[in-house]
C-alpha cells in the first residue's frame, strides 16, 4: 500500500501548513484495520483464561463458542477493510467533508463554522500503531448514534493533532515585522492528585461494578456450558460456607465484594484520570488530557463555554467532594470511543472543585460560593414529604407484596418494607427540599437541586436563548411551576423544580430583561 502525504504538508515545507482550500482528500492509515478488532481482546482474554482453568470440563459446545469468536474477528477485520478502501475525508476553506459507505454511501458535510469541539482518543491498540481517533462536535442534540456523528477512527496521532488544531482554526502567531513568534505556554489549571483516588469507591461504579462481575461471570460459565457445580474448587467453597455460622458467612461473602468493587474503582481511576491535567491554551481553549491505557484529549474553544455542573453524589455529600463537568456547545454526551468529554476532574475535595470552577470560568472566585441562593415555597416540601412518606412506602410495600406472593419473601417483609422506606423519606424529603435554590449572580444563574446526587448549575445568562414553563395538576393547585432554561449546552435545558409562579417569572425576566414582558404586562386598551 502506498504511503500517505501527512496532512498538513505544504509546498513550502513541512512546518508551513498550506491553505485549507489546497487540501487534497486523505484516506485512513491501513494499520486501522488491525485496531478495529482489537474490541475483540477484552472478550477474549476471560473466554480463554475459562477454557485454560476449566479444561477439564470442556465439551463439543465450548469449542463451537471459541471458533465462533475467530469467524467473527475475521468477519470485523473484512469490514474494516472495506471500510479502509472506501473512506475519504478533507478539510476545505469552509467546511470538512467525508465519504464513506460500499453499498450504502454516505457523505457528511460540516461547515468550519459550527464545529464547536475537537475531541481525540486513542486506545492501547491505536497508540502501538501510532493511530488516534478523532470525533467532530457540533452541538447537534440530535445525533442518536455514532452514524449521525463525523468520526474519523484510523488516521496517525500526528494528524489527529493537526486536524483537530486546524479545526479549531489555531493559526500559529507572528511578530509586527512578520517573523515567527515564539509561541505562548498553556497555562495549568489543574493537575492529577493521587490522593482523589480515596473518593474513588464512593461512586455508583463500585456496586455497578460488582454486579457486572458477577453477571459477566455467570454468562460467560453458562456460554462455555460449564457447570461450577462440577468444579472440585467450587464445592469446597461451597461446603465451607454452609459449615460456618450464617452471620459469619454473610461477612465474607459481602467483604469478598467490596474488596472487588473497590479494587474495580481504584483501577477504573488510575486507567481514566493517569496524566490528567487542564490547561487554558494561549488561542483560546481549554485542553484537557486523561488516560493511561486509553488516552483522551478534548479541545473545547472558550467561546463555546457556557458554564459548569458541580455534581455531589450523596456519599461524597457526606465527605465534602464534588465532580465537575463543563456545559459547553458540542461537547456530546457518551459514545461508544468518548467517554464522557465533558467531565472536567474526578471526584475530589469540593475547595479544588470551586477553584476549577473559577478559572474555568475566568472569575476571581466560583459563582457557586458567591450566589446567595433563594429557598423556593413551602408547598415544595408538602409534594416532597407526599412523594417520601406516601408514594415511595406504597411503591416499596407493594414490590415486597409481589416478592412474597412469588414465594421468595415472606409476608412480613411487606410491612418492613413500608415501615423502613416511610422512615427515610421524611428526612430525604427534607434534605431535598433544602437542596432547591437559584439565584442571579452577576453574569451566571445558578441552580442546585437533588438529594441522591445534589447538582448545582451555573450557566451564563447570555446563553440563555429561551424560558419555558410547565405546571402538573398539583403545581397548579399548590401554585408552582417548572421553569426551564433553554440553551444549547449540555442537556439543552436546565429546570427550576417546584418554583413559586411570581418569582419564577421575575427570576426569567430578570436573567434576560425583555423576553417575557409582553407575557407579564396586562393587556392595553388599545389589544382589545
Amino acid at each position: 500500500m502506498s504511503t500517505r502525504t501527512p496532512l498538513l504538508d505544504a509546498p513550502g515545507g513541512p512546518d508551513m501548513p498550506p491553505s485549507p482550500a489546497e487540501q487534497a482528500w486523505q484516506r485512513l492509515h491501513p494499520r486501522m484495520i488491525v485496531v478495529s478488532v482489537s474490541w475483540l481482546v477484552g472478550p477474549a482474554v476471560p473466554l480463554l483464561g475459562a477454557i485454560f482453568a476449566a479444561r477439564d470440563l470442556l465439551n463439543a459446545h465450548g469449542l463451537i463458542v471459541l471458533g465462533s469468536y475467530i469467524v467473527v474477528a475475521g468477519v470485523q477485520a473484512g469490514h474494516e477493510w472495506v471500510r479502509y478502501r472506501t473512506t475519504r475525508f478533507r478539510i476545505t476553506d469552509g467546511k470538512v467533508e467525508l465519504h464513506s459507505g460500499l453499498f450504502f454511501r454516505t457523505d457528511k458535510s460540516i461547515p468550519r463554522d459550527r464545529v464547536r469541539s475537537a475531541d481525540l482518543t486513542a486506545n492501547p491498540v491505536h497508540r502501538l500503531f501510532g493511530l488516534a481517533a478523532v470525533k467532530v462536535g457540533t452541538g447537534e442534540h440530535t445525533a442518536r448514534s455514532e452514524d449521525d456523528e463525523l468520526v474519523l477512527d484510523g488516521i496517525s496521532r500526528e494528524q489527529a493533532l493537526q486536524f483537530r488544531a486546524l479545526l479549531l482554526s489555531r493559526s500559529g502567531a507572528t511578530n509586527p515585522d512578520g517573523s515567527a513568534a515564539s509561541p505562548a505556554l498553556p497555562v495549568p489549571l489543574a493537575r492529577m492528585r493521587w490522593s482523589w483516588a480515596r473518593y474513588a469507591p464512593l461512586t455508583v461504579t463500585t456496586f455497578a461494578g460488582v454486579l457486572a462481575v458477577v453477571t459477566g461471570g455467570s454468562k460467560l460459565l453458562d456460554t462455555l456450558g460449564l457447570d461450577l457445580a462440577d468444579s472440585g474448587t467450587a464445592r469446597d467453597v461451597w461446603d465451607w460456607l454452609s459449615s460456618v455460622p450464617l452471620a459469619l458467612a454473610v461477612a465474607v461473602v459481602t467483604a469478598a465484594l467490596l474488596a472487588i468493587g473497590v479494587a474495580g474503582s481504584l483501577v477504573t481511576f488510575a486507567e481514566a484520570w493517569y496524566g490528567y491535567r487542564l490547561e487554558r491554551e494561549p488561542e483560546g481553549s481549554l485542553h484537557l488530557v486523561r488516560g493511561l491505557l486509553t488516552s483522551r484529549s478534548v479541545s473545547v474553544a472558550e467561546r463555546r463555554i457556557c458554564g459548569v455542573e458541580l455534581t455531589r453524589p450523596l456519599p461524597l455529600r457526606l465527605l465534602s467532594a464534588a465532580r465537575l463537568n463543563l456545559l459547553a456547545t458540542g461537547l456530546g454526551g457518551h459514545s461508544a470511543r468518548f467517554s464522557n468529554p465533558a467531565q472536567l476532574m474526578p471526584a475530589a475535595p469540593l475547595d479544588s472543585a470551586h477553584r476549577i470552577t473559577a478559572d474555568v470560568l475566568d472569575e476571581t472566585s466560583s459563582p457557586i460560593t458567591q450566589a446567595a441562593l433563594r429557598g423556593h415555597p413551602r408547598p415544595a416540601l408538602r409534594r416532597r414529604l407526599v412523594r417520601g412518606c406516601l408514594l415511595a412506602p406504597a411503591v416499596a410495600a407493594a414490590l415486597a407484596g409481589a416478592g412474597a406472593a412469588i414465594g421468595p419473601l415472606p409476608w412480613w417483609t411487606v410491612a418492613a418494607a413500608a415501615l423502613l422506606t416511610a422512615a427515610c423519606g421524611a428526612p430525604l424529603a427534607w434534605d431535598a427540599y433544602r437542596g432547591l435554590g437559584h439565584a442571579l449572580h452577576g453574569d451566571y444563574l445558578v441552580v442546585r437541586q437533588g438529594t441522591f446526587v445534589r447538582r448545582t448549575v451555573v450557566l451564563r445568562r447570555d446563553r440563555i436563548v429561551g424560558w419555558t414553563g410547565r405546571q402538573s395538576y398539583p403545581q397548579r393547585r399548590a401554585g408552582l411551576c417548572t421553569l426551564t432554561a433553554t440553551t444549547a449546552a449540555g442537556k439543552g435545558a436546565v429546570r427550576i423544580r417546584d418554583v413559586g409562579i411570581a418569582e419564577g417569572l421575575g427570576l426569567a425576566d430578570a436573567a434576560l430583561p425583555g423576553l417575557l414582558r409582553p407575557f407579564c404586562d396586562p393587556p392595553s386598551a388599545e389589544d382589545h
